[in-house]
């Protein structure tokens, strides 16, 4: 049997590409993150009234804060995750897992509420 005639091509030198769910731009894939927002998406999250948040890193071991974009000081410091809104669709908002921030879609914000630590769900109006 010939085995080359079963070897599968080899892998590309190129990552796959993905698509962010809300603007359509190209983006490296990532397998831990399937959905992941692109980082000009990230920067449009906001509350359910509409006010504009920021994220980051709390430290160089980690850890996510979130603010109000208008606001000095951080108002949510070492959150497990931000539930917010991206494109009026509701997002998960996490650190990701070698520093950096990341945002994907979710279906249901209290189906996931529960499996993370330290939640702040931003996406009922007035729970800020």
């Amino acid at each position: 049997m010939n085995r080359s005639s079963t070897r599968s091509a080899s892998p590309s030198a190129d990552p796959p590409t993905h698509h962010c769910p809300g603007c359509g731009a190209s983006q490296r894939s990532f397998p831990r993150y399937p959905w992941h927002f692109c980082q000009k998406c990230l920067s449009l999250a906001e509350d359910a009234d509409g006010r504009r948040l920021q994220f980051g890193n709390v430290g160089f071991s980690g850890g996510l804060y979130c603010k109000y974009a208008d606001e000095t000081d951080v108002r949510f410091d070492d959150c497990g995750s931000v539930f917010c809104l991206i494109h009026d669709r509701p997002v998960m908002v996490t650190e990701a897992r070698f520093g950096g921030v990341v945002a994907q879609p979710i279906v249901s914000v209290p189906a996931l509420q529960n499996l993370y630590r330290r939640n702040v769900n931003l996406t009922l109006p007035g729970d800020s």
